[in-house]
């Protein structure tokens, strides 16, 4: 069977769904509404919806099939008048059973070993400062085992030897190589160094002084500014909000999972959030809003997450690897433009849910037209985008917050690649270049000056000489006119 491609809006008494059915047939059709459970069947296709709120099949419920947009039309009374659906716009998580969720949660909380652990999907607040610093015992990399914590990857870090079985495809995509045989703290110090020999000092200078180009990035606005500039990120209806048809099959075609995190667990997964969202924006401001064919290369060379299975410990940590990366691997590396993208960031987080899961949603697209990157889909971004409909918006909202409080204390001084120190220099070397430009044009000056005094001389020379020949040519004339007339 075909789950149809669907789309739900509400007033105060209905709850109007429209499947997309092109191949239907009209005659075999059956529809079922009772409480949240909604069901649809025409052959090929059938369609279960586990609803946010309860509807009832009344005699004010009713259907139609349009032929002009090949989709069934249908009315659906809710059972409290006025009461308002939430997340209606979360496909998958709509498709989830709440059996599933429900279970989940009675396994987590009969495994929980202390309250730290105890699974929270409620609108509590998260505190994003609190550093959890990855373990710290000294292990030689070569005798660790794949069941130790600090060894995983993936959404919420619960993958483990996935490359171990995969180098020979997968080994140029990471800069930590073989990273299952590797602590987090080893991929931390190898990635360090890495990022530190690959810094080039003239492309950065290049892009701090020649900034036509990146002032014409620096000036784009994108669709979630612009909403948040106008104070109109909240209003749900806003069509830059809603899912386009092939966004709806990206959707449809996501695995049907429940993720339930503890307390522990959301930080760290949420820093992950971060750090892709930055990768992807950082590309689609250079790009002007659309992804190219090096996109799938961009987000992943600068998510430390994906090219070097990173688990970030705070908030600031995060905030300065994502800026770190945008100084050394893209095509412009400029600290404005490197701030800028995280402004972009806390704008698609004010939008909300929608806006997150659009962009993973392009992610999703650019790891899938690129030759190999598919692995960060089935390890991350598939993951991502099922379980960031089931957050409340209130966790972006404070994870927003807390970006913008976190980027005031940052300096580039933070970066530790000496930016201060080799900005400085390049400013003593312009001066110089500048003061020694001044002699040299006051050199030239004078010169120049000298040479018009000696043109000058000789000028009036040539003109004194010029008057006593006129004048010796006038007296012998005059002699001449004398002696004629005397004769």
């Amino acid at each position: 069977m075909i789950t149809p491609r669907f789309t739900l809006t509400q007033d105060d008494e209905f709850l109007h769904i429209v499947i997309y059915a092109p191949f239907t047939n009209l005659q075999n059709t059956e529809i079922f509404m009772e409480g949240t459970d909604f069901r649809f069947f025409s052959k090929p296709y059938y369609l279960r919806l586990h609803l946010p709120g309860e509807v009832e099949e009344a005699e004010t419920a009713g259907g139609e099939y349009q032929a002009d947009i090949a989709s069934f039309v249908l009315r659906c009374p809710k059972k409290v008048p006025g009461e308002h659906f939430d997340g209606l716009e979360m496909i998958t998580q709509l498709l989830t059973p709440s059996g599933d969720k429900q279970m989940k949660n009675q396994v987590e909380e009969l495994d929980a070993a202390d309250d730290d652990d105890v699974d929270v999907d409620s609108e509590d607040e998260i505190d994003w400062y609190y550093e959890q610093r990855p373990h710290q015992e000294d292990l030689d990399p070569l005798l660790v085992t794949e069941s130790t914590a600090d060894f995983g990857y993936g959404f919420n870090f619960a993958k483990t030897g996935v490359f171990k079985n995969l180098l020979d495809e997968f080994e140029l995509l990471l800069d930590v190589k073989n990273p299952d045989s590797k602590s987090l703290e080893v991929r931390l110090r190898e990635r360090r160094e890495m990022e530190t020999t690959s810094f080039d000092s003239d492309h950065y200078l290049c892009d701090l002084y020649e900034t036509e180009e990146i002032n014409t990035i620096l000036s784009y606005q994108t669709s979630w500014n612009k909403l948040c500039a106008t104070g109109e990120h909240s209003d749900e209806r806003n069509p830059l909000v809603a899912f386009s048809s092939g966004e709806q099959e990206q959707l449809l075609a996501l695995p049907r999972r429940t993720h339930k995190l503890t307390e522990k667990e959301k930080v760290p997964v949420f820093l992950t959030l971060v750090d892709l969202l930055y990768a992807h924006h950082y590309d689609l401001r250079l790009n002007l809003g659309e992804t190219g064919p090096e996109s799938g290369w961009c987000v992943a060379k600068l998510s430390a997450t994906l090219s070097s299975c990173t688990k970030h410990a705070s908030l600031n940590q995060a905030v300065c690897s994502a800026l770190r990366r945008s100084l050394i691997y893209p095509l412009y590396r400029n600290w404005d433009l490197s701030i800028k993208v995280w402004s972009d960031v806390q704008d698609t987080l004010k939008v909300g849910k929608a806006a997150v899961i659009k962009s993973l949603l392009q992610i999703l697209s650019s790891f899938g037209d690129t030759e190999g990157y598919y692995i960060f889909n089935q390890l991350y971004i598939q993951d991502y985008a099922v379980w960031i409909q089931s957050i409340p918006q209130s966790h972006l909202d404070s994870l927003s917050a807390a970006l913008q409080k976190t980027l005031t204390g940052v300096r580039k001084a933070d970066m530790d690649l000496e930016l201060d120190e080799l900005e400085y220099a390049a400013h003593l070397t312009l001066q110089e270049q500048s003061l020694e430009g001044q002699q040299e044009l006051g050199t030239l000056t004078d010169a120049l000056q000298k040479e018009l005094v000696i043109d000058s001389d000789d000028s009036e020379d040539s003109e004194t000489d010029d008057y006593s020949s006129d004048d010796d040519s006038d007296s012998s004339e005059s002699d001449s006119d004398t002696t004629k007339t005397g004769i």
